[in-house]
């Protein structure tokens, strides 16, 4: 399977592509780790890649890409949690506090 495939199974947004944030780097490890199934629980392998950019402690440019990913994610929920750690990381400027800020969908 290649990346697009696995992104499009994964319910990604396409804007991970667009922005060249999902690295092949990140495909591999989650395809070595994908099972048949899997897709039914997408979002915690996109929470994965979140984190696994997250980790890296990103400067702010890709931070605020991130931020933009988490919302145009298909679950909320789970990107609001994430956005959550944005909000906490050591590069989160004014600017990706107030796009951020201007998201109305609830974190419960």
């Amino acid at each position: 399977m290649n990346k697009t495939e696995f992104l499009k199974l994964l319910k990604y947004p396409a804007e991970w592509q667009k922005y060249a944030m999902y690295p092949d780097e990140l495909f591999n490890e989650q395809l070595i780790g994908y099972e048949p199934g899997h897709e039914d629980g997408s979002e915690h392998d996109r929470s994965g890649a979140f984190h696994w950019w997250l980790k890296r402690n990103p400067t702010t440019e890709p931070l605020m890409v991130l931020a933009e990913l988490t919302l145009v994610d298909p679950d909320q929920m789970m990107a609001g949690d994430v956005r959550t750690y944005i909000l906490r990381s050591k590069n989160c400027n004014l600017e990706i506090k107030s796009s951020l800020a201007m998201d109305k969908t609830p974190n419960e």
